[in-house]
């Protein structure tokens, strides 16, 4: 069961000026009034229209990792529907309803809810391990989504089960064009239903790739933008490897 942090508010002097963290999310301008504290020993500044937001954004996270933190923000203000937020509401919505009639299997719940964002993706296969893999500049060519670089979404080691049988959060590690591992880059949250849990899912990758796909340029004549890079989301603009997806998902990193 996840746990809920106690916070707390404070006003911030007129003459301090910090910014608002909801208003930087979600690419605005704003200056914060107050700081919400939490039981976790973190703390983020929020403007007056952004304040319940960030109540339930501090009540959840553990740390200020970048791509949880902005997925947060925005899943707080689909929840209920706050500031400007209605087209990304429905977005997150037609992502879960996507899910929820996107079975039988896990992955298939997945892909439909990626799908809902604009995301193509694939299945791939490597010694006995399934995974959905996504293109980071999402090109709809299973053998280019290959050869470039990649975000594998794991759950366990099958992403082909029943949906019934779904039992491990999805996980999103991110592999250079060579094959090598460069990062974990979310887990999802524990305790959601699947559909809604895919969707989320579906939505951190999507913010991921709103902030981070122009770093990853397939080569120098395919660069930021090209690809459809930033699909949907408001506002924004086989290889040779000596170590296997399967070695670095389950602990067998190089050394």
């Amino acid at each position: 069961m996840a746990i809920t942090f106690d916070t707390s508010i404070s006003t911030i002097p007129d003459w301090f000026r910090m910014p608002c963290i909801g208003c930087q999310v979600l690419g605005r301008k704003g200056a914060a009034i107050c700081v919400v504290t939490a039981t976790s020993g973190l703390g983020l500044a929020s403007c007056l229209p952004h304040v319940e937001a960030t109540v339930e954004v501090m009540r959840k996270i553990l740390s200020y990792d970048l791509v949880g933190l902005r997925a947060a923000f925005i899943s707080a203000g689909l929840t209920a529907q706050r500031n400007g937020t209605d087209e990304l509401s429905s977005m997150f919505q037609e992502a879960k309803d996507a899910a929820a009639e996107g079975g039988p299997t896990e992955g298939d719940m997945l892909r439909a809810a990626l799908a809902a964002f604009g995301i193509p993706s694939f299945y791939a296969e490597d010694r006995g391990v399934s995974y959905v893999l996504v293109a980071v500049d999402r090109t709809t060519d299973e053998g280019e989504a290959h050869t470039g670089t990649r975000v594998f979404l794991h759950s366990g080691e099958v992403a082909g089960r029943p949906a019934d049988e779904h039992d491990d959060p999805w996980t999103a590690s991110l592999y250079a064009a060579d094959g090598t591992y460069i990062d974990e880059l979310f887990s999802a949250r524990a305790g959601f239903p699947l559909a809604e849990e895919c969707a989320h899912t579906a939505l951190a990758l999507a913010c991921w790739l709103v902030g981070n796909a122009h770093r990853y340029p397939r080569d120098e004549h395919r660069g930021q933008g090209e690809g459809l890079v930033y699909g949907r989301l408001p506002g924004s603009g086989g290889s040779d490897r000596s170590h296997s997806v399967t070695d670095v998902m389950f602990g067998h990193r190089p050394n």
